[in-house]
């Protein structure tokens, strides 16, 4: 990366030239470490003291193509200073306040802070001696964070939401607050424009799809599920069985969305529809609507399906469907096993399959899933759950939107997936719901950190480190990243 560097002091002139040389030195060892990673540095010629300066030395770094620039601090220096030269400052901007008694450095620093805090500057802080182990691997962070060509990924990914349509099929399920959306507040700063229609219409449209539509699902569900648990009354095969009643509602809502131009969609489920013994619950349509392929089509597009109708969590799996290209992870923090360090993420049927085994062949896919009567406890509607068990993967990032006060936020988290075998993962499956898909995960942050900071029940996932791509569609889209761990 190229890398810029300058460095702020005191706006009397005759302070500013008496530590001139101190300034410049702090400048040098910051740069002189930088270039040891292996990055092109380009420092400033001056020391910003003045307008001037401000306005000059923050030019001349976007003049030289800088891809991050440092503000430094070592002295006191004027906060109005740092505010006059971030508005010059196109790139993403570090704050590194260094040790050095002698000198306001640090009051310079939180002060410069909190400025950037009053213009809605978004920028990154770190504090300490650059020689330090442990402010090292912060600085590595930050720019791992800030890479350009993932910065630019991430905008694009965050431009492409624009023009989008999402079907709304009905509201937020069972008083989620989470779920709930202003539609006029999408158009606006997401560009996503809300069509609403109601559940019932779905129902209408599966009683017209055709029977020999309907006879190739059920066969191709029977040739590729490992297992199939037929159960009377709540799971039962045939024209007029409880499974055809799933892909029915599948073929109905995915044509439907191919007809109005909906690009990702929300599905209420409960208790609209899993209430009522003549409907069916909605995990089946739900994982063939995220999932790569039907028996319509080997090679199908992944229509991203929020269930329960979350809406806020069907954004946050379009913004990383679009970053990834893949299935994206729905799923509930349903429990902790602290003895482990692992999440339990499941939800009724929610996950796609490709995220058994991440293969580009469904057969492989399909062949870890097994369906099993849905649970009469949580539904009286009958029909099919979708199970199987998430592959171990090494790199996982998680990321949701929510509001607070009206106002958006992108929480982003890495993490993996782990796996502890067939048979210890279904012991811990069944301390949860062992018919439902179980995705065990690790998080790169405390649970401290996510119960004061994560603000959803809901979470959402792609296999890789997407960070530095969400962050930079997040200030993109005029939503706070607040990256945790």
């Amino acid at each position: 990366m190229k890398i810029g560097i300058c460095t702020f002091t005191d706006g009397r002139e005759r302070v500013a030239r008496l530590i001139w040389d101190e300034c410049l030195g702090f400048q040098s060892r910051a740069a002189a470490w930088l270039r040891s990673e292996g990055h092109e540095v380009v420092e400033a010629t001056e020391v910003i003291w003045n307008y001037a300066t401000a306005r000059s030395e923050a030019t001349a770094l976007m003049d030289a193509d800088c891809d991050v620039v440092v503000f430094n601090f070592c002295v006191w220096s004027y906060p109005d200073f740092t505010a006059q030269a971030a508005e010059f400052t196109e790139v993403p901007i570090l704050f590194l306040g260094n040790i050095n008694p002698g000198y306001p450095g640090w009051v310079a620093f939180f002060a410069s802070a909190g400025t950037m805090d009053e213009i809605s500057r978004p920028f990154g802080r770190i504090l300490g001696d650059v020689a330090d182990p442990k402010v090292q691997e912060e600085i590595r962070t930050f720019l791992r964070r800030h890479n350009p060509s993932k910065r630019e990924r991430g905008r694009e990914a965050a431009e492409r939401l624009r023009g989008q349509r999402y079907g709304e099929f009905d509201g937020p399920s069972m008083g989620m607050y989470t779920g709930h959306i202003d539609q006029s507040q999408w158009m606006e700063q997401f560009g996503v424009s809300v069509f609403h229609r109601s559940a019932l219409d779905l129902y209408s449209r599966m009683r017209r799809i055709s029977d020999d539509r309907v006879q190739a699902g059920l066969e191709w569900l029977k040739a590729h599920c490992g297992k199939i648990h037929w159960q009377h009354g709540r799971l039962t095969d045939g024209l007029d069985g409880t499974l055809a009643r799933q892909v029915r509602l599948y073929l109905a809502t995915k044509d439907f969305c191919k007809l109005e131009g909906i690009d990702f969609c929300g599905l209420t489920g409960q208790l609209d529809w899993t209430e009522w013994e003549e409907y069916c619950i909605m995990d089946v349509p739900e994982a063939i609507l995220n999932d790569t392929a039907d028996w319509e089509e080997e090679e199908k597009k992944v229509v991203v399906c929020a269930t329960e109708c979350d809406s806020n969590g069907g954004l946050s799996m379009q913004l990383l469907h679009e970053l990834s290209g893949t299935p994206v992870l729905f799923a509930d923090l349903r429990h902790y096993h602290e003895d482990l360090g692992v999440y339990d993420l499941t939800n009724s049927g929610q996950h796609a399959p490709w995220l058994s085994k991440y293969s580009g062949d469904f057969r492989k896919n399909w062949k870890e899933v097994e369906l099993h009567p849905a649970l009469d406890f949580y539904f009286r509607a009958p029909g099919a759950s979708v199970q199987f068990f998430s592959d171990p993967a090494e790199r996982v990032t998680f990321a949701r939107f929510t509001r607070k006060s009206g106002q958006y936020r992108l929480h982003i988290l890495t993490g993996s997936f782990v796996s502890f075998g067939r048979e210890e993962n279904e012991r811990l499956a069944k301390m949860t719901t062992w018919e439902w898909p179980h995705a065990f995960a690790k998080f790169d942050c405390s649970v401290q950190d996510l119960a004061q900071s994560y603000s959803s029940n809901h979470i959402h996932a792609i296999i890789g480190d997407w960070t530095a791509e969400l962050i930079a569609a997040a200030e993109a889209l005029d939503v706070e990243p607040i990256v945790l761990g």
